[in-house]
């Protein structure tokens, strides 16, 4: 049973080699593996190249103009030839057994088109013994309904995940209207078409350092956004209509306070926070930050 890995390369030329090996010596046989760099401005690429010439066994594509983290997803989706996908970030790495132990969780659990599962924090190079979900996300799809709290933002680790490679298709991919935030919509899309799985074991060593992605970007902030506006236009997602609306109103408020304590943030920001006067009634900070960025944006 072949399953598709996908490793997004960009700016981690220290870690690159360890996330690919990670792979490359995977006790399950039947791995499909696909290393896009997105036009790192490090040494990413040449060490990945250095692997490849040396090892071999996936297929590597350089890219020579950055077209973000979605497009690679999408690129590799678009490549798969497995049964099963999953994405790994080219600064994390996988236990020896991650694929087996998911592919046998599927192969008892015919149902899911989705399983996740838990990850082991790497501080640095340092592996630890701590794991990352704390009991509400450990218990998210045993509930009888998971979409009102992954609305919320109990969120599953994402890179934990291993999913059917045609229901990705059949929904879509991976929206190019994010940045870098596929972590809230595609769980819940998932939810709305077929069972999520939980496997309560550590499928990932999940690095954090200073560059971390996800710590550094103002991305999400939009991201999070453009995800519920998107939501709110969704039929499926009609009986969760004043959740959806309530969790855009404090992402726009959140935006609101990024452009306060960045002086205004970009033009792109500004125009985006624009859409948030229909909530402006609702909240009052909501409001003021409007009044302050609005007469600013029209200027």
């Amino acid at each position: 049973m072949l399953v598709s890995v996908i490793i997004p390369s960009y700016n981690h030329q220290h870690y690159v080699s360890q996330t690919i090996t990670s792979v490359l010596d995977q006790t399950w046989p039947e791995i499909d593996l696909i290393v896009i760099d997105d036009a790192s401005s490090d040494n990413s690429s040449s060490v990945i190249r250095k692997i490849f010439d040396k090892r071999g066994g996936f297929r590597f594509i350089h890219r020579k103009k950055n077209m973000g983290l979605i497009s690679s997803l999408n690129q590799g989706l678009k490549m798969a030839k497995g049964k099963y996908f999953c994405e790994l970030a080219s600064d994390d790495f996988l236990p020896l057994d991650s694929i087996e132990k998911r592919i046998r969780f599927f192969m008892t659990h015919h149902n899911n088109v989705a399983i996740f599962a838990d990850a082991v924090l790497v501080k640095d190079n340092m592996l630890t013994d701590s794991l990352l979900l704390d009991d509400k996300r450990r218990c998210l799809f045993k509930q009888p309904d998971p979409l009102p709290y992954l609305l919320k933002g109990v969120l599953p680790i994402f890179s934990t995940g291993m999913f059917q490679t045609e229901i990705l298709k059949e929904i879509g991919g991976f929206d190019p209207i994010y940045q870098c935030y596929e972590d809230l919509e595609m769980p819940i899309l998932l939810c709305s078409v077929g069972k999520v799985g939980y496997m309560d074991e550590p499928v990932l060593c999940r690095r954090h350092h200073a560059m971390n992605t996800s710590s550094i970007t103002a991305t999400i902030r939009t991201d999070k956004v453009l995800c519920y506006e998107k939501l709110l236009c969704n039929s499926d997602m009609a009986p969760y209509t004043p959740l959806i609306r309530y969790q855009l109103r404090r992402s726009y408020l959140a935006l609101g306070r990024h452009l306060c304590r960045n002086r205004g943030g970009s033009d792109y920001e500004r125009r985006l926070f624009q859409n948030a006067w229909p909530y402006a009634l609702k909240d009052i900070r909501l409001l003021w930050h409007l009044l302050k960025w609005g007469r600013k944006q029209n200027r």
